[in-house]
């Protein structure tokens, strides 16, 4: 469940850049316009890349698009602390967190296709993602046969015997120690194999224009592999 909430969550934050009639010209969607949607909204949410085309196209400047990429940043924390059973992310950690996955995102792989029109109410627009596995080779060094030796330190303390205080101490030493090795592992990342998906622009009932959220959420979950 935990996994869910944050993938809708850092969805959602996205998906509130939509394309109104007038930001399209007036004389609808165009094909280029829709690729351009696509591709703006993906560089935007993993890179902090911002496309001047793509802030017209939604009618935003690039300090908005920041505010968002940031809070998608700040989401993206939260879970990685639920993951790797992290029981207080403080606003110190969470910075560091942060910056951790803007290197991790930096090698985000994916290409977006031409969109083509399916009817006057919507376009498709094929993704193609792989999946990079650097949580797999932080998970396999913290809960693998043979963990990291600084895992291992940590194993042997007794949790159950800690004052508050060295509690704390002792969780922002193993968060750092996930944030270490995430940075650790990432040269040696592979990617795996490519997965493709079609996602949909949609014209709604109040004449925007909107990328599905689901199907926002099916290519958030290829980007970073988390199936540890």
């Amino acid at each position: 469940m935990r996994k869910i909430w944050k993938r809708v969550t850092a969805a959602a934050l996205s998906l509130t850049f939509v394309l109104s009639l007038s930001a399209c010209g007036g004389g609808g969607l165009s094909a280029d316009d829709a690729t351009t949607y696509v591709q703006g909204i993906l560089d935007e949410n993993y890179k902090g890349v911002y496309d001047p085309d793509f802030l017209e196209l939604i009618d935003i400047t690039e300090n908005e698009a920041e505010e968002t990429y940031l809070s998608s940043l700040e989401t993206e924390a939260d879970f990685f602390a639920s993951a790797f059973l992290i029981d207080d992310l403080t606003d110190e950690l969470k910075a560091e967190v942060v910056d951790m996955y803007k290197q991790v995102y930096a090698k985000a792989k994916y290409t977006v296709d031409t969109a083509t029109e399916v009817d006057d109410s919507t376009f498709g627009v094929k993704v193609t993602v792989e999946p990079l596995d650097v949580f797999d080779r932080v998970a396999e060094a913290l809960w693998g046969d043979t963990p990291d030796a600084r895992a291992e330190a940590l194993y042997s303390q007794d949790v159950d015997s800690m004052t508050d205080e060295e509690y704390a101490a002792y969780d922002a030493e193993w968060c750092r120690l996930v944030i270490d090795l995430t940075l650790e592992k990432l040269p040696e990342a592979e990617y795996l194999e490519a997965q493709s998906k079609v996602v949909q622009i949609t014209l709604g009932d109040d004449n925007y224009w909107s990328l599905d959220e689901q199907d926002f959420n099916d290519l958030d979950w290829l980007i970073l592999d988390y199936n540890f």
